[in-house]
C-alpha cells in the first residue's frame, strides 16, 4: 500500500488554490504485531493539535483523556499539566512540518491511565493542493474476529475476561449467555468490536459520528 500510494495517490481536483507542502504519514498501533494502520496526507503547516484531533475522531476518543506526542525527545501536549511531572513539555500548537521531516519516526499516547500508544512515520512529501488540513488515504480492512463459542463474526468483546481468556470475543447471542454466566446478567463489561487499536479499552465504542476529518 505504501508503494502504491507513493506512485498513484489521487490529486484532489480544484480550480482554485495553490500547491502546498504535504506530508505522507503512516500511523500504526505501537504494539507488534497489530492489524491496525492508516496512511494520511496532511499539510506541513497543520498543527500537531490538528493531528491529535484526527486521531481522536477516527481511533481513540472515549472520555476526553489527555494525550501527547513524543518527537526527538520533546513532549507536546494539548493541555500542559505540570502535575504529571512533564516540566519541559510544549504545546501542540506547532506546525507539524517544523518538528518532523521525511524519515522521522515519532510516538503518540492517548489516555495516561489505560494508554493507547501509536507510532507515526513520515514516509514522503509532495507539493499539491489540499482543501482540508488532512485526508485519509488508506487504512486496514476491519479484522474479522470470531465468536469464541460459535465461530460466527463477533460483535462484542468482554473487557474483563480479556485478562483471562485468549479470545474474549462473542456474537450478540453468546455475549448475552456469557454475561449471565460470568457477570450476573450485566453487560457493563462488554464493548463493541471496532476497527481501532483502542478496541476494548476504557469506554471506547468507535469513531466520532461527525468529524470534519472523516467527511
Amino acid at each position: 500500500m505504501t508503494k502504491h500510494l507513493a506512485r498513484c495517490v489521487e490529486q484532489p481536483v480544484s480550480n482554485k488554490g495553490k500547491p502546498v507542502r504535504l506530508l505522507h504519514l503512516r500511523i500504526e498501533d505501537a504494539y507488534k504485531p497489530s492489524p491496525f494502520w492508516m496512511d494520511i496526507e496532511i499539510k506541513a503547516s497543520a498543527s500537531l493539535q490538528v493531528l491529535d484531533d484526527f486521531l481522536r475522531d477516527i481511533w481513540l476518543e472515549c472520555c476526553g483523556h489527555l494525550s501527547l506526542f513524543k518527537i526527538d525527545g520533546v513532549i507536546y501536549e494539548a493541555v500542559i499539566d505540570r502535575s504529571w511531572g512533564l516540566d519541559d513539555s510544549k504545546s501542540m500548537e506547532v506546525a507539524l512540518g517544523k518538528v518532523v521531516q521525511v524519515g522521522s519516526s515519532f510516538a503518540y499516547e492517548y489516555d495516561y491511565g489505560s494508554t493507547t500508544e501509536l507510532r507515526l512515520r513520515v514516509l514522503g512529501e509532495r507539493n499539491a493542493y489540499l482543501k482540508k488540513d488532512l485526508r485519509l488515504l488508506a487504512r486496514n480492512e476491519p479484522p474479522e474476529w470470531r465468536c469464541t463459542v460459535c465461530g460466527q463474526p463477533a460483535t462484542q468483546i468482554d473487557t474483563e475476561c480479556a485478562y483471562e481468556m485468549d479470545h474474549p470475543f462473542f456474537c450478540d447471542l453468546h455475549a448475552q449467555e456469557h454475561a449471565q454466566q460470568r457477570h450476573d446478567g450485566d453487560d457493563y463489561m462488554f464493548l463493541p468490536v471496532v476497527n481501532s487499536p483502542r478496541m476494548g479499552t476504557c469506554g471506547y465504542t468507535g469513531p466520532a459520528d461527525e468529524s470534519p476529518y472523516l467527511a
